[in-house]
C-alpha cells in the first residue's frame, strides 16, 4: 500500500517550550533485567554503570551484545526477537498448560474482550524468520494473509506465582494497547493466540517483507538513494508522531525496530514496530532508568539526575536513527560499553557526521540528540522539516 504523505508545510520554528510531561502506566518493571539490556555490548564483561550504589557500581548481570549483520534473510528478524527481552512483559504465558495463575479481575484495568483472539489452528507457519532467548518469529498465513507470528517460550513465565501473574497481566495490557494503534506507519497488530503448543501465547502482527531497516541498510544489493532515505525517515517520523499523539512513548527506537517493504522500487514503506518497552503517558513524567538499547538511549535515562523523563527520549533516539539511515553504520560499533555510557552521559559523545551530509539533515540530527530534552524538536516539527527537505530535493532534481 502506498503511503505517500502529500502536502508540504513550511518549516516550523524551533520549539522553545519545554516538552509535555507525562506519567506512564507501568507495562514493565522500572529497573532493567539482564535480558532487557541484552542488545548491545559483549557478554560476561563487568560493566560500570554511573549513578549506581556506591562510587562505582560494577554490574555483572547486564548482558549487552552488539547487534550483528545477519547472514541470510531468514535471520532478518533475529533482532526483533532479542529486542523482546524479558521486558518483563514478554509474550506468552501458557495459561493452563504452563500453570500460570488465572487473571484476577480486580487487578486488570483493561478489556481483554476487546482483543482479537486468533485460533492457533487458523495459522499456518511458512518459515522461521528468527529466534531469540524468549521465543521465535515466523512468517505465516492467517486467513490467506501474510503475517508475522511471535511465539514466546514457556520459560519466560517461570518463577514465583506473583511474578507469573504480573507478566500475564502485562502481556494482555500491552496487547490491548497495540490493538488500538491504527496508522500506515505503525506495524499493525492483529491479535493474540491463547492455544499455542503447550498452552503458550503468541502475537500475530503485520508481515513486512524486507524485515528490519537495519538489515536493509547493511545489504550490499540494496542501495537507498537520498530520496528513498528521506521517505523512510519521514515514514518513521510520521509513525512516531502518531504514537506520541496517542500517549505512547516507544523507548527503543532504532533501525532494528523499524520494518520496511521495498516491493515498490520507487516508494519504500517504513513502519515502527516492537513496542515491548513502550509506556502510556498520563499526567507526569515516566520513571527514568536504563531502558532501551544503549547507543540510542538519551543521557537523561542514564545519568541518574532525573527520576522522571519525557517523551523526548524518543526524539534523541530518532537522531541516532537519522545517522544510521545516512551512513548505514551502527553507532559506536567499535567502542567499549563503558566509554559509550560515559560519553553519552557527559554529552561528549555523538556519532561522527560524514562531511558529505546535507546541512539540513545535519542540523536536524544534532537538534534531535541535543543534551537538553527541551531543545529537541517534537515529531510534528521533525515531520515538517523532513517534508521541506524532500520538497527541496525534488526541486533540485527537476531543475538539474
Amino acid at each position: 500500500m502506498d503511503q505517500d504523505h502529500v502536502g508540504f508545510s513550511p518549516r516550523l520554528p524551533k520549539v522553545e517550550e519545554p516538552p509535555l510531561t507525562y506519567e506512564y502506566a507501568q507495562l514493565m518493571k522500572d529497573g532493567p533485567s539482564r535480558s532487557e539490556l541484552q542488545d548491545t555490548y559483549g557478554e560476561n564483561d563487568n560493566k560500570i554503570i554511573p549513578g549506581g550504589e556506591g562510587a562505582s557500581s560494577v554490574v555483572t548481570d547486564f548482558n549487552y551484545s552488539t547487534s550483528r549483520v545477519k547472514a541470510s534473510e531468514d535471520m532478518q528478524y533475529d533482532d526483533l526477537m532479542d529486542n523482546t527481552r524479558v521486558r518483563d512483559s514478554d509474550y506468552e504465558d501458557g495459561i493452563g498448560s504452563i500453570g500460570l495463575p488465572p487473571l484476577d479481575p480486580s487487578l486488570v484495568d483493561f478489556d481483554i474482550n476487546a482483543l482479537q483472539i486468533i485460533k492457533n489452528e487458523d495459522l499456518e507457519e511458512l518459515r522461521e524468520l528468527g529466534s531469540g532467548t524468549f521465543g521465535r518469529v515466523y512468517h505465516g498465513k492467517w486467513r490467506g494473509s501474510d503475517v508475522a507470528i511471535k511465539r514466546i517460550k514457556k520459560s519466560c513465565f517461570t518463577g514465583r506465582q506473583s511474578e507469573q501473574e504480573r507478566l500475564t497481566i502485562d502481556f494482555w495490557r500491552e496487547a490491548e494497547i497495540l490493538s488500538k494503534l491504527h496508522h500506515p506507519n505503525v506495524v499493525a497488530f492483529y491479535g493474540v493466540v491463547q492455544d499455542g503448543p503447550g498452552g503458550t501465547l503468541a502475537t500475530v502482527t503485520e508481515y513486512m517483507v524486507d524485515g528490519s531497516l537495519r538489515h536493509v541498510l547493511v545489504r550490499k544489493d540494496r542501495h537507498l538513494d537520498r530520496r528513498k532515505r528521506l521517505i523512510i525517515a519521514m515514514d518513521a517520523a510520521f509513525g512516531m508522531e502518531y504514537l506520541h499523539s496517542k500517549n505512547i512513548v516507544h523507548f527503543d527506537l532504532k533501525c532494528d525496530n523499524l520494518l520496511v517493504n521495498l516491493k515498490d522500487p520507487s516508494r519504500p514503506i517504513c513502519k515502527v514496530g516492537d513496542f515491548g518497552l513502550s509506556k502510556i503517558k498520563r499526567n507526569t513524567l515516566v520513571s527514568a532508568g536504563l531502558r532501551g538499547t544503549l547507543p540510542w538511549m538519551a543521557p537523561e535515562l542514564m545519568d541518574g539526575s532525573s527520576i522522571k523523563v519525557s517523551e523526548k527520549v524518543d526524539v534523541f533516539s530518532f537522531g541516532i536513527v537519522l545517522w544510521e539511515i545516512l551512513t548505514g553504520d551502527e553507532p559506536y560499533a567499535n567502542m567499549h560499553y563503558g566509554a559509550i555510557i560515559g560519553g553519552i552521559v557527559s554529552n561528549t559523545l555523538r556519532p561522527t557526521i560524514p562531511s558529505h551530509c546535507d546541512p539540513e539533515w545535519r542540523r536536524l540530527m544534532e537538534q534531535c540528540w541535543a543534551p537538553n530534552p527541551a531543545a529537541r524538536p517534537t515529531f510534528t516539527e521533525i515531520t515538517n522539516r523532513l517534508r521541506v527537505m524532500s520538497a527541496s530535493a525534488q526541486t533540485r532534481k527537476t531543475t538539474s
